[in-house]
C-alpha cells in the first residue's frame, strides 16, 4: 500500500519505492505506482508532469533522480491516459521491472552499466526499451480544415464540450474560419483565418467519442498575429495514439468565442506541401464555409486550387458547383470551371482545379487582387473569399556572420541575426540586428539569376533595419518558401539564407535576440524566449560559428534589480545541450522568480563548462510574465513539491543568500558592515536584505580638552602621537574597518548594533587589537526593578538614580557618560524613546521604569491590569490575586468565586 500512495512528481518517493519493493520481493509483480500530478492550468490535459519534465501520453521512460541517484534503469515508468469526465488526462505510472528479469544460464551473471537485468558475459541483458524515434511525421505533416456551426448544429455533439451554448451562444451563426495543422519535432502548430475580428478564446482538439484530448488557451494577440491578421499555436509533445488519430482523420477541432463556438473535422491534402495561398471563403447561409488552398509554378506559370467547404446538402445525392477565379476590380475570370461532385453530404465536400495562367495573373495573387467564387448550380448556394497569404504561421530567419576570408580585422567583421515574414496585405516584412555599425549594404537575394534582389539598404538606421517590402511578386513567395532566399551584404561580406520555422510560443514574440560578445566574434547565437500562458518557460538557440558543432553549452539565465557593485544576480542553469541548436522549456518556476524576471534586468548567458567561461550574452530586456502566473491556485500550496521548504531554520528567510542591500549606490551582502556613505557617522549593516544603520557610539577619550577633526565623528586628543601619521600603515584591521593605533572604540556587532559593553584598544607598537569586557558597579536595589537608563546603555540603575541624573549634552553619546547620565525631565516623544521609553497606542509613550494602567476606548481603564516600561519594553500582567483574598477587592471577585465553588463541591 506504501508504493501505491506515492507521487512520482516528488523524486524521493521513487527511490522510497525501490526500497519498498525491496522489503515486499516475495511477489512476483510490483504494484503500479500512480501519480498524483502537481496542479496544472486547465487547458493542458494530455502530458505528465515527471519531475521538471513533460512527458506525451503513451511514452515510456526510466525514473531519473537527478544527482546523486542518476537514472533507476529498474523503475520503469509510463504516461497513461485517463478518462475523468469528457476529458482525457495524463498519469504517470511507475513500477519495478526487477522481477521481471527472466534468470542468467550462469552461476556468475553481471549487471551492465545502463541495464536493470544481470545478463551472463558476453550476452546481452534484456532491455526495456525506452520511447523509439518517431518517423510518422513525415509522412503525415500537413492538416486542414474548415470551421463552422454545421459539425455540431447537425448532430447531437452539445456533449463534447464543457461549455453548453447559453441563451447568448449559438452553435455556428455566421462565424467560419479555416485551419492548417503541421507537424514540427513532435509538436503540432495550428494557425488559423477567421471572418470576426473579435479573436477566440480556446481551442480544442476532439476525439470521435467527443473526448477532448486537448485544450489550449488562446491569449492576446502578438505582434506577429496583429501584422498577418493570423491565430497562432501549437499542441506540443503529440503523443503517438494522437498521431494515429490525425492519420485516420478521426480528431475534430472547435472553435470559442463568447457568443460562438465552430467546429471542424482535420483532413490531410498534399497540396498543403506546396501551398502559397489561401482563402477564407463564406457566404450567405449559416453554418456554411470554406477554404481554398492555391499553389502556383512560375517557371511555367499555372495555378493549383483545392477547396474544401461545407453546406445545408441535406437529402441531395450528387450536385455541381461552379468555380471561379476572378478579379477583385473588374471581374475579369481567370479560371471558370464546372465541377460534378457524385456524394454530398452534411459533411466536408473537397473539389479541385488546375489551369495555366499569365505571369501577371500570378502577380495578381500576390496583390490580394483575386476572389475565388463557389456557386451550386442546383440552388442558390455560394461561397467566396480573397486569396491572401497562406494560412499558416511561419517565419524565416537567419543567423548574420560575416566571412572571415573576406574580413581580416576582427573588429570588422559583423554578426547578427534577422527574420522575416508575409503579413495580412501581401507584403514581406523583416527585422535585421547587427552587433556594430558597419553594415552599409543590404539586399535579400536569391542564387537563381531570374529573381531579382531586393535592395534594403535605405532601412538600414544604425545597427538595425526595418521595413517592409510592397513589390514581393509570385517568384519571390516560391523562392521564400522554398528556403532559397539569403541576406546579403557585399561591403560586409556575409550572405546567409533564411530558414523556415513555424511560429507559437517563443517565436510569437516582439523578436529574437542577438547572442554575442566582443571577445568570440567567431561564434554568433540567435535567441527566441519567452514565459507562456502555461508559466512555462519558452526558448529556442540556434548557434553559427566554425567550432559549435558537437560542443557542449550550458544555457543559464540571470537577474538582478539593477547594475550596481555588488548587486545580488539571481543564476539559473536552463539546461546543457550540444550545438548548434536547442529548443526546450524550464517548468516549475516560482511566482517569486518570474516575479523578478518582470522587474529585474535580466540576461541570458551561453556558457562553455570545458573553458569555464561565458561565450556569448544578451539582455532579455522586454519580459512579459502572464498575469495568470501570479495567481495561486486553489489547494497548489499541498502538492507542490517545488515550494517545499527543506531548511527549517531559515524559515522567515528562506533566500538569505541573495537577500542583498541597496544603500548609497551599491550593493551589500547579507552580514556586511559598513560606513555610511551619506553620513560617516553612522554604522550600517546588511540584515537579511534590510539596511539597519546605528549612529557611532564614541568611548571617553584620555585628555581634558577633546577636539572632533574635519571629517571624523568621534573626538580625539591633540597630543595624539600617531594623529599625523598614515593610518593605513599605523592602524587596526577589525571586520573590514581601519582604526587608528592607540585609539579605542566600541566594536559593531550586526544586527543588534554597538556594544557599549565592551571596549576595544588598537595598541600603539603591536597594532594588535584587545576587547574587555566592562564590569558594572553594584546596585543599591533589586536587580528585577533595575532599568537601563537608555537603550545603548551597558549598566543598569536603580529608578531612583532617575530623580538625581542629569540630561546629556552634545551629540555624542560616551561610554561613562552614557550609563550614569539619564534625562529627568519628560522631554519629547523621540527623547524618551531614545532613553530607554516604550511607545503605546494609547497614552504613550512612557518613559523608561513607568507604570501605569492601559486604557481601551469602549472601557476606559482597566485597573485589573498592570503595565510597565522596561528598556524599551512594554510588559503587561493582570493583578495576581491570593487564593483567599477578600471579595471586596474588585479585580480577585472572579477568583474568590471560582474557589467558592470548589469548595461547595468538596
Amino acid at each position: 500500500m506504501a508504493t501505491r500512495m506515492c507521487t512520482a512528481a516528488a523524486v524521493l518517493c521513487v527511490l522510497a519505492t525501490t526500497l519498498a519493493t525491496a522489503v515486499l520481493a516475495a511477489r512476483k509483480h510490483s504494484p503500479l505506482l500512480e501519480d498524483n500530478a502537481l496542479p496544472k492550468k486547465g487547458y493542458r490535459v494530455t502530458e505528465c508532469q515527471f519531475g521538471k519534465q513533460l512527458k506525451e501520453i503513451g511514452s515510456i521512460w526510466f525514473a531519473d533522480l537527478g544527482p546523486p541517484f542518476g537514472v533507476m534503469y529498474c523503475i520503469k515508468c509510463e504516461c497513461v491516459q485517463v478518462q475523468k469526465k469528457r476529458r482525457i488526462i495524463g498519469r504517470v505510472q511507475c513500477r519495478n521491472i526487477k522481477n521481471d528479469c527472466p534468470k542468467p544460464n550462469c552461476e556468475e551473471p553481471i549487471l551492465l552499466p545502463g541495464k536493470c537485468c544481470k545478463s551472463c558475459p558476453g550476452e546481452d541483458a534484456k532491455d526495456f526499451v525506452q520511447d523509439p524515434p518517431d518517423e510518422e511525421e513525415k509522412s503525415m505533416k500537413h492538416f486542414a480544415a474548415v470551421l463552422t456551426g454545421q459539425s455540431t448544429k447537425s448532430s447531437s455533439d452539445f456533449r463534447k464540450t464543457d461549455f453548453p451554448p447559453t441563451p447568448m451562444q449559438e452553435m455556428g451563426l455566421d462565424y467560419v474560419a479555416t485551419g492548417r495543422f503541421t507537424f514540427y519535432k513532435k509538436h503540432l502548430y495550428f494557425s488559423f483565418y477567421t471572418n470576426k475580428p473579435k479573436r477566440p478564446r480556446l481551442v480544442q482538439f476532439i476525439d470521435t467519442y467527443g473526448n477532448i484530448i486537448e485544450e489550449i488557451a488562446l491569449l492576446s494577440s502578438t505582434s506577429y498575429q496583429n501584422l498577418t491578421g493570423k491565430i497562432c499555436g501549437v499542441w506540443r509533445r503529440v503523443s503517438k495514439d494522437y498521431k494515429r488519430l490525425l492519420r485516420e482523420e478521426k480528431i475534430s477541432i472547435s472553435l470559442f468565442w463568447d457568443t460562438a463556438i465552430i467546429s471542424g473535422s482535420l483532413y490531410r491534402f498534399r497540396a498543403l506541401d506546396t501551398e502559397t495561398f489561401s482563402s477564407l471563403l463564406t457566404g450567405d447561409a449559416r453554418d456554411s464555409g470554406g477554404t481554398s488552398i492555391v499553389s502556383i509554378s512560375t517557371i511555367s506559370p499555372s495555378i493549383h486550387v483545392q477547396i474544401m467547404f461545407n453546406g445545408p446538402f441535406t437529402g441531395q445525392d450528387s450536385g455541381s458547383f461552379l468555380v471561379k477565379l476572378k478579379y477583385a476590380g473588374n471581374e475579369r475570370v481567370i479560371i471558370e470551371e464546372t465541377i460534378r461532385v457524385d456524394k454530398l453530404t452534411n459533411g466536408t465536400v473537397v473539389v479541385e482545379l488546375q489551369s495555366p495562367v499569365t505571369f501577371s495573373d500570378l502577380n495578381a495573387l500576390s496583390k490580394r487582387d483575386v476572389v475565388v467564387t463557389l456557386e451550386a448550380k442546383q440552388s442558390s448556394f455560394k461561397l467566396q473569399g480573397v486569396v491572401v497569404p497562406r494560412v499558416f504561421c511561419d517565419l524565416y530567419q537567419t543567423l548574420v556572420s560575416s566571412n572571415g576570408h573576406q574580413i581580416d580585422s576582427k573588429k570588422d567583421r559583423t554578426s547578427g541575426v534577422a527574420w522575416a515574414f508575409i503579413n495580412k496585405d501581401g507584403a514581406l516584412e523583416y527585422r535585421v540586428k547587427f552587433d556594430n555599425n558597419a553594415v552599409t549594404e543590404l539586399a535579400i537575394v536569391s542564387s537563381e539569376s531570374r529573381v531579382s534582389a531586393l535592395d534594403i539598404s535605405e532601412t538600414i538606421v544604425q545597427n538595425w533595419s526595418n521595413g517592409t517590402v510592397s513589390t514581393v511578386g509570385p517568384v519571390h513567395l516560391e523562392q521564400l518558401y522554398a528556403e532559397e532566399l539569403s541576406l546579403f551584404s557585399a561591403s560586409s561580406g556575409f550572405k546567409n539564407r533564411f530558414l523556415w520555422r513555424p511560429v507559437a510560443d517563443a517565436r510569437d514574440t516582439a523578436g529574437a535576440m542577438l547572442l554575442s560578445s566582443p571577445d568570440e566574434r567567431s561564434m554568433v547565437g540567435m535567441l527566441w524566449i519567452t514565459v507562456d500562458s502555461d508559466c512555462t518557460l519558452q526558448y529556442e538557440v540556434v548557434l553559427s560559428g566554425s567550432n559549435v558543432k558537437n560542443r557542449i553549452f550550458e544555457l543559464y539565465i540571470e537577474d538582478s534589480p539593477i547594475l550596481l557593485p555588488g548587486a545580488p544576480v539571481f543564476r539559473r542553469l536552463l539546461e546543457e545541450f550540444e550545438g548548434p541548436t536547442l529548443e526546450g522549456y524550464t517548468i516549475g518556476l516560482g511566482q517569486e522568480e518570474l516575479l523578478r524576471l518582470n522587474v529585474n534586468i535580466v540576461h541570458v548567458d551561453l556558457w562553455d563548462p570545458k573553458l569555464g567561461q561565458s561565450i556569448l550574452k544578451t539582455e532579455w530586456k522586454y519580459v512579459n510574465v502572464p498575469a495568470i502566473c501570479y495567481v495561486r491556485e486553489a489547494g497548489a500550496g499541498d502538492n507542490d513539491s517545488n515550494n517545499i521548504l527543506m531548511n527549517d531554520d531559515e524559515t522567515d528567510h528562506p533566500h538569505t543568500p541573495h537577500l542583498s542591500c541597496l544603500h548609497g549606490q551599491k550593493y551589500y551582502q547579507h552580514g556586511a558592515q559598513w560606513t555610511s556613505s551619506v553620513d560617516e557617522c553612522f554604522m550600517c549593516n546588511c540584515h537579511y536584505g534590510r539596511v539597519i544603520c546605528d549612529l557611532i557610539i564614541c568611548p571617553v577619550v584620555q585628555c581634558t580638552v577633546p577636539s572632533a577633526k574635519p571629517g571624523m565623528c568621534c573626538p580625539t586628543c591633540e597630543g595624539n602621537v600617531f594623529e599625523n601619521q598614515n593610518i593605513s600603515t599605523n592602524s587596526c584591521l577589525l571586520a573590514g574597518q581601519q582604526f587608528q593605533a592607540g585609539s579605542s572604540w566600541h566594536p559593531y556587532l550586526p544586527p543588534n548594533g554597538f556594544d557599549t559593553c565592551t571596549l576595544c584598544h588598537c595598541n600603539n607598537t603591536s597594532l594588535k587589537i584587545k576587547c574587555q569586557r566592562m564590569d558594572c558597579p553594584p546596585l543599591e536595589c533589586d536587580q528585577r526593578v533595575a532599568i537601563r537608563p537608555t537603550k545603548r546603555s551597558c549598566c543598569k540603575v536603580c529608578p531612583s538614580t532617575l530623580q538625581t541624573t542629569s540630561k546629556p549634552t552634545g551629540p555624542l553619546v560616551q561610554l561613562a557618560q552614557g550609563d550614569q547620565q539619564v534625562n529627568g525631565e519628560s522631554g519629547s516623544d523621540l527623547e524618551i524613546l531614545t532613553n530607554g521609553g516604550c511607545s503605546y497606542p494609547v497614552g504613550g509613550p512612557y518613559e523608561n521604569g513607568q507604570e501605569w494602567h492601559p486604557k481601551i476606548y469602549s472601557h476606559g481603564e482597566v485597573k485589573c491590569i498592570n503595565c510597565k516600561c522596561k528598556d524599551g519594553k512594554v510588559r503587561c500582567d493582570r493583578k495576581k490575586c491570593p487564593k483567599w483574598s477578600s471579595c471586596s477587592d474588585p479585580c480577585c471577585k472572579s477568583v474568590c468565586r471560582r474557589h467558592r465553588r470548589q469548595l461547595f463541591k468538596f
